[in-house]
């Protein structure tokens, strides 16, 4: 770890994400570790889409959904379905997988 994050630390300037994280109510743990579930399919999704060098305009239009939806999708707004992911293979040519 870096020296001045180190030294943060130790002033209590900062603290390590497992000691808030186990601070905060196991529901409230629940919570946070959905929407990290989503957020994390909404990164790989945009990762998906730049790879692919499309536009979020042309896989909404091979999705038949609208470009907002994508971009809901992308920023976290929207939560992913499984069905939704199903269209975004299809569209893409690709395959998902859950981990």
């Amino acid at each position: 770890m870096n020296s001045k994050i180190n030294q943060a630390l130790k002033r209590g300037d900062l603290t390590l994400y497992e000691d808030l994280f186990a601070s905060y109510p196991k529901k409230r743990q629940q919570e946070i570790l959905k929407r990290a579930r989503y957020l994390k399919a909404a990164m790989e999704l945009k990762k998906l889409r730049k790879e692919l060098r499309i536009s979020q305009h042309e896989l909404a239009r091979k999705m038949k959904v609208k470009r907002e939806f994508i971009a809901r999708i992308e920023s976290g707004e929207q939560n992913i379905t499984i069905e939704t992911l199903q269209r975004v293979a299809e569209a893409t040519g690709r395959e998902f997988e859950f981990h």
